[in-house]
């Protein structure tokens, strides 16, 4: 039968080869972890989202105005034009629009079609949705393009920005930001005007970066 002081030996011994074991185990913790980066300049930031020369979101949009509803998003930007689409939840077309500087297109929810030469003038004499759409291509990526003015946030990223369009004030509130894209692009934003409300949440960012 061992002896006391031997067990005590033997168990102090278990007790410091656990501890070091465990002081191996966070130090090498600390050592695999990434070192924080700091946020990336507002200048470099908004460079690389004036790149940006085709993307793609989808999502969904919340409107509250003179009506309430909720839709899946579908908005795409090429060079010189713009794509939305607005389903609802089972999968039928609300509306449909195809924009350029000079012209759109517009697809109700019956299927008839509508030409003019304002995008948003068109969406609202159309539908009573009122839509900034021409300022839209660049404030969904995060860029404040012709803004009166703008606020960023503590990673150098907008998360305010104002302007006067029509003798109406938008304002449009940047909550969240998706940092799994380069560059990161917002997930979750609310514009607003007046008594109108848009919710707008991104489930998922497509880009394509301009050519050299």
């Amino acid at each position: 039968m061992p002896s006391i002081s031997f067990v005590r030996l033997y168990l102090h011994s278990k007790q410091r080869l656990l501890g070091f074991s465990v002081l191996l185990f966070l130090l090498s913790g600390c050592a695999s972890q990434a070192p924080v980066t700091p946020p990336l300049d507002w200048e470099s930031h908004q460079a690389s989202l004036q790149q940006l020369s085709q993307y793609q979101a989808k999502g969904r949009l919340g409107y509250r105005g003179t009506q309430r509803f909720g839709a899946n998003l579908l908005w795409r930007t090429v060079p010189q034009a713009d794509h939305l689409l607005l389903t609802n939840f089972l999968g039928k077309t609300l509306l449909k629009l195809d924009a350029t500087p000079v012209s759109a297109t517009l697809i109700s929810h019956d299927g008839k079609t509508y030409q003019g030469t304002n995008a948003s003038r068109l969406i609202q004499q159309l539908t009573d949705i009122n839509l900034p759409v021409e300022q839209m291509r660049d404030w969904l990526i995060g860029l404040p393009t012709a803004a009166d003015t703008y606020q960023l946030n503590g990673d150098n990223r907008v998360a305010y920005l104002a302007k006067q369009i029509d003798q109406q004030l938008w304002q449009l509130d940047y909550n969240e930001y998706d940092n799994s894209v380069t560059p990161a692009l917002p997930t979750r934003m609310i514009l607003s005007q007046g008594d109108v409300r848009i919710t707008l949440v991104i489930n998922e960012w497509l880009i394509t970066a301009k050519q050299p």
